[in-house]
């Protein structure tokens, strides 16, 4: 079974979640991606911010992961390892989508906890977890 290794950081203010949607998916996720060969998890994390939505980021801590076992995309059985972290955005006036990167916005958490908005489900469960309040 294909495995593959994904770091996002958690960015929240004001009570509110950056969030971004591709053309991939129908659902908001967190920033994030691939962890690349010779990548760290937190470069990883750092450069996928970077890559998508024009985000410096400072990683502060990592949070709960979570293992999916198929794609959400595809329904395929693989194994998907999601490591987050919180991540305090240093850039907040310069961010903005980066092709395939359609949106880029800040969500209420009050919000998609009353499930108000469609969102991946590695947010559910780090809302579950008290990672995301």
């Amino acid at each position: 079974m294909k495995t593959i290794l994904a770091a996002g950081p958690v960015i929240i203010e004001g009570g509110k979640l950056l969030v971004n949607k591709d053309n991939k998916d129908d659902f908001y996720k967190i920033p994030g991606g691939t962890v690349e060969q010779g990548d760290s998890l937190t470069d990883a994390c750092i450069n996928e911010s970077k890559q998508e939505n024009n985000a410096d980021i400072e990683i502060i801590k990592p949070l709960n992961p979570l293992v999916i076992y198929k794609n959400p995309q595809t329904d395929d059985e693989q194994t998907i390892i999601l490591i987050h972290y919180e991540a305090k955005l240093l850039n907040k006036d310069e961010i903005k989508p980066i092709e395939p990167i359609q949106e880029v916005i800040w969500i209420d958490i009050e919000e998609i906890k009353q499930g108000k908005h469609n969102v991946a489900p590695n947010i559910k469960f780090l809302i579950e977890k008290g990672d995301i309040k």
